[in-house]
């Protein structure tokens, strides 16, 4: 499945919400002349969608996700959590949970444009993982632009008790206080099926 086609499309292909974006009307709803009643899909089918679902909610490719896969499934414990973990841990999720954007891609495109710093250094990799302890914040020279200036505060200010926590009303500086837990994960996709499908390949 194209990661560069519209969110729309795969939602409905997949049958699942795979767009960050609040849409006036459900992606999920068929356009045009009624078709024909989908048959029924066989067990390889289901764990393919939840896995092709969770790809494009993260927008990563065939070959990152499976080395995610496969880092997770050398830690010693649930390898669904600790993959959920993994994918929460990358830096276009946090800068996209942080509300700087409305969207992971969004995020990812702040972040390959070197909008970010991590602990005081330029970041532009989105895969970058961040730990407990990091801090990530806006570069002061971009802080002018536009885009955060129109940013209001009730959007950045992650709910208590995130992993992510605002430091100050200045500027926009984020604290990972600790890692991510996978319960705070998205929640549209079934995780014990995605490891069922890549234990066959892994």
């Amino acid at each position: 499945m194209d990661l560069r086609g519209s969110r729309s499309k795969a939602s409905r292909a997949l049958g699942k919400k795979v767009d960050q974006k609040v849409e006036e009307k459900d992606p999920l709803t068929r356009r045009g002349p009624m078709r024909r009643r989908a048959k029924k899909k066989s067990v390889y089918g289901l764990h393919l969608i939840e896995a092709q679902a969770c790809r494009m909610i993260y927008g990563l490719y065939e070959r990152q996700f499976r080395n995610y896969f496969r880092i997770a499934k050398a830690k010693s414990g649930n390898t669904a959590e600790e993959l959920l973990v993994l994918l929460e841990r990358r830096l276009d999720n946090a800068v996209y949970r942080s509300g700087l954007a409305t969207t992971r891609r969004q995020a990812r495109q702040l972040v390959t444009h070197r909008h970010f710093w991590v602990n005081g250094r330029p970041v532009d990799r989105p895969s970058y993982l961040l730990r407990a302890g990091d801090i990530f914040e806006v570069k002061p020279t971009k802080q002018d632009k536009s885009y955060y200036t129109s940013i209001t505060d009730d959007l950045i200010d992650p709910r208590e008790g995130f992993w992510i926590k605002r430091t100050g009303k200045e500027g926009f500086k984020y604290c990972v206080e600790r890692l991510p837990l996978a319960a705070e994960a998205e929640q549209t996709f079934d995780a014990a099926y995605i490891v069922e499908y890549y234990s066959k390949f892994v």
